[in-house]
C-alpha cells in the first residue's frame, strides 16, 4: 500500500488555483457532457454518454471501463489513483429522473447546454452532470498542479434503467474489490437559499407493488352485479383497508423495524429549510394532511415510511355508457421505506393484512425494492466533509441526518456515504430551465479537493 505524504496546505493551495487556472476549460467539458440525451427511453444515447464519460476519465489519469449489465444501461466504472486512502464517488449520468415538463418552456433547447448570467442550462445539469464532471475535474486539479491527488478516486456511474436501479445490487456485489472504499460521496445535494451547502447522510428506500384481482373469467353484464363480484369493487375494498384518506397506513407491522429519529438528528433537521408555502402553493391547498405545521412537515416528510396509491385501473374506461361487471383490477401501489424498515417484511405485512380481511384473491407483484440507507451524523467522516465545506464555502454546513428521496444507494451502506453537490435548492431539477451557478460548480470541485485533502491528513496522523 502507498505510504504517500499527506498534502501540505501549499500543496492544497496549488490545486484549487489550479481549478481557477482552468476553469474555462472544466467548463466546455461539462457543457459537452450535457449535450448528450441522455434519457432512459434512448439506448443509443444513453451508450455513447457512458463512453464519453469513460474517455473524460481516462483524459484526466484515470483508467475507465464501460460495463454493460443486466436491468441496467452501461455502467462506468473508473479509478483514478493517488494516496492509499480510497474515495467512492456514487453518481448517475441518466436525465429525466422526474416528470421533466414542456420543452417549449425553456429558455434555451434542454440540450443545448447555454450560459445565460453566469448559470448553466441544460437537462441533468443539476441532477446529475454537474456532480459527475466535479469529481473528475477535482482529479484533474491535483494532476494539473502537478501533484498526484491524495487520496484514489473511484467513480460508478451509473445509467439505470428504472429509477429505483434493479442491476445496481448484482453490479457491485460482482465489483466489489474494484468498489471498495473508505467512504463514499453521493451525488444527490445542493446549498440553500442562504448559500449553506448540505450534507445529505440518509435515503429511502422503495417498495414498489402491483396489486391485481380476477373475480370473473370475462365481463359480464352488469344486470348480474347483485350476484356476482366486482374486480374493481373488491380492489378498492382491499386498497381502502390498507390505507385511510388521510395517509394512515392500516397494515399491522407496516412500520416494523422504522427507526424513529434521535433528539439529536430532530435538532439536526431542525435547521433544514423547509419551504412549506411553495409546497401548498404548488400542489394548491391551504394546509397539509394532519394539519401539520412547516417544522412537523419537514420531519414527517424525511422519517415517516408511507404508501402510496399510485394508480387505480379496471373495467371499461371508454368515454361510453358501458354496462359491464369488471372482471380484472389492477393497482399500483408505491411504499417509502425509512431506516430500519426490510421491503420483504413490509411485504409479508400486506400479504397477511390482505389474507386476514378477506383478501386473499388478491396478487401482489413486486416490481422495484430497495433498501434505505442512514450514515451516522457522528461519523468521523461526516465531520470531516462539514469541515471542508466551512473552509470551501466560508459558512456553516447543514447536515441533513434523513431526506425524502428514494434510491438503491444502501447496498453500499457498509461505508459512510455523505451526499454533496454543486446545485440550488431552486436548480429547477427535472423541470424547464434546470441549471446551475457557475461558481456554484468552481465551489464544488473546491469542496471535493479539500475532503480528498483531509482523508490524506486525516490518514496520515492515524500512521503517528
Amino acid at each position: 500500500m502507498s505510504t504517500a505524504p499527506a498534502p501540505s496546505r501549499a500543496d492544497v493551495d496549488a490545486a484549487l488555483a489550479a481549478v481557477d487556472a482552468h476553469f474555462d476549460e472544466f467548463v466546455a467539458e461539462l457543457q459537452e457532457l450535457c449535450r448528450f440525451r441522455s434519457r432512459r427511453q434512448e439506448p443509443d444515447k444513453m451508450a455513447a454518454t457512458a463512453e464519453w464519460l469513460a474517455g473524460s476519465a481516462r483524459r484526466h489519469g484515470a483508467t475507465a471501463d464501460v460495463i454493460e449489465w443486466e436491468h441496467s444501461h452501461p455502467y462506468v466504472l473508473a479509478e483514478a489513483p493517488g494516496g492509499p486512502k480510497r474515495l467512492l464517488h456514487f453518481t448517475h449520468y441518466d436525465v429525466e429522473v422526474e416528470p421533466a415538463g414542456d420543452d417549449s418552456e425553456w429558455v434555451s433547447g434542454p440540450y443545448e447546454a447555454a450560459i445565460r448570467d453566469g448559470a448553466l442550462y441544460a437537462r441533468g445539469v443539476a441532477d446529475d452532470k454537474g456532480a459527475i464532471m466535479s469529481r473528475l475535474h477535482a482529479v484533474a486539479a491535483w494532476r494539473l498542479a502537478g501533484l498526484t491527488p491524495p487520496v484514489t478516486s473511484v467513480f460508478i456511474m451509473e445509467g439505470k434503467q428504472m429509477l429505483h436501479s434493479p442491476g445496481l445490487g448484482s453490479f457491485t456485489a460482482a465489483h466489489a474489490d474494484r468498489l471498495a472504499s473508505d467512504a463514499a460521496l453521493w451525488e444527490n445535494s445542493w446549498r440553500d437559499s442562504t448559500g449553506r451547502p448540505l450534507l445529505k447522510l440518509g435515503e429511502k428506500g422503495v417498495l414498489y407493488l402491483r396489486l391485481n384481482v380476477r373475480t370473473l373469467p370475462r365481463e359480464l353484464t352488469s344486470q348480474n352485479t347483485a350476484l356476482l363480484a366486482s374486480a374493481t369493487t373488491r380492489l378498492v375494498g382491499a386498497i381502502a383497508g390498507m390505507v385511510a384518506p388521510d395517509g394512515t397506513v392500516l397494515v399491522p407491522g407496516f412500520a416494523d423495524g422504522a427507526r424513529p429519529p434521535t433528539e439529536a438528528e430532530l435538532e439536526l433537521l431542525g435547521d433544514v429549510e423547509f419551504d412549506g408555502e411553495f409546497l401548498r402553493r404548488r400542489a394548491g391547498v391551504d394546509g397539509f394532511l394532519g394539519d401539520v405545521d412547516d417544522r412537523e412537515a419537514a420531519v414527517a416528510i424525511r422519517t415517516r415510511p408511507t404508501l402510496t396509491v399510485a394508480s387505480l385501473s379496471g373495467g371499461d374506461d371508454r368515454q361510453d355508457v358501458t354496462l359491464g361487471i369488471p372482471a380484472t383490477a389492477t393497482a399500483k401501489i408505491e411504499v417509502r421505506l425509512v431506516a430500519g424498515q426490510d421491503p420483504q417484511q413490509v411485504v409479508d405485512a400486506i400479504r397477511a393484512h390482505l389474507d386476514a380481511t378477506g383478501f386473499a384473491d388478491v396478487e401482489i407483484d413486486v416490481m422495484a425494492t430497495s433498501r434505505p440507507s442512514l450514515t451516522d451524523h457522528r461519523d468521523p467522516f461526516v465531520a470531516l466533509v462539514a469541515d471542508a465545506a466551512r473552509r470551501t464555502y466560508g459558512s456553516e454546513p447543514v447536515i441533513e441526518p434523513y431526506t425524502q428521496w428514494i434510491g438503491n444507494q444502501g447496498v453500499l451502506a457498509d461505508r459512510p456515504i455523505v451526499g454533496v453537490g454543486v446545485s440550488r435548492a431552486d436548480s429547477g431539477v427535472d423541470g424547464p430551465n434546470e441549471q446551475i451557478l457557475l461558481e456554484d460548480y468552481r465551489a464544488g470541485i473546491k469542496h471535493v479537493i479539500e475532503i480528498m485533502a483531509a482523508m490524506a491528513t486525516e490518514n496520515s496522523e492515524e500512521s503517528a
